[in-house]
């Protein structure tokens, strides 16, 4: 029963947020929907903004679920925009209120997550800094998070297929940041200027 309650409670909203803009949705709306009492709404999330962090959580999980099995960043991004466009009045209705900030920042947490564990990937083998490391995953991450979030607040309209066709432009770009890295440091060895 409390399994099915909390099913009842997160589909509910995600219809609401089909129909309005996040701002607008109220645990009210949620509780009188779904014909149960505020307290078992707060038996299962401790607010809204809990309950839709659950919603990314579960969104976006195909993200991460596709980097684990081995896709390319750029092929986990169309795992990704597909699910999106396919929940395009959800992501419309959650750019359209004051609480994108949530998206955005969980997309950052996500997104960072695997491009660090791209960025070791491709570094293995070769002696770089940590520093470095850290820096390139995080330039790649502002890029790609930029990239989503504009596509997100202009609707969607470019498909998804042409962008990340154009995000594959830029895929070789870690490769060549860790070489220049190692090449740096070879320098800095070489003139006795060791890390």
């Amino acid at each position: 029963m409390q399994k099915d309650t909390k099913k009842l409670i997160y589909d509910t909203f995600i219809e609401l947020l089909t129909n309005k803009s996040f701002d607008k949705i109220t645990v009210r709306d949620i509780v009188e929907t779904c014909d149960i009492n505020r307290n078992t709404f707060y038996y299962y999330y401790c607010d809204i903004y809990d309950l839709l962090e659950e919603v990314f959580k579960k969104e976006l999980n195909v993200l991460t679920e596709a980097h684990r099995d081995g896709a390319s960043w750029v092929a986990a991004f169309i795992k990704v925009a597909n699910t999106a466009q396919s929940h395009r009045k959800i992501i419309n209705n959650i750019c359209a209120s004051r609480s994108y900030d949530y998206l955005e920042n969980y997309m950052h947490r996500v997104c960072k997550e695997i491009l660090i564990e791209v960025v070791k990937r491709e570094s293995e083998g070769i002696d770089i800094p940590e520093e470095d490391i850290d820096f390139i995953a995080s330039y790649h991450l502002y890029a790609l998070v930029g990239v989503i979030s504009e596509w997100f607040r202009t609707g969607m309209r470019e498909d998804s297929l042409h962008l990340a066709s154009q995000l594959w432009l830029v895929t070789d770009g870690i490769k060549f940041a860790l070489r220049k890295s190692r090449k740096r440091r070879l320098n800095r060895i070489e003139n006795g200027n060791i890390d």
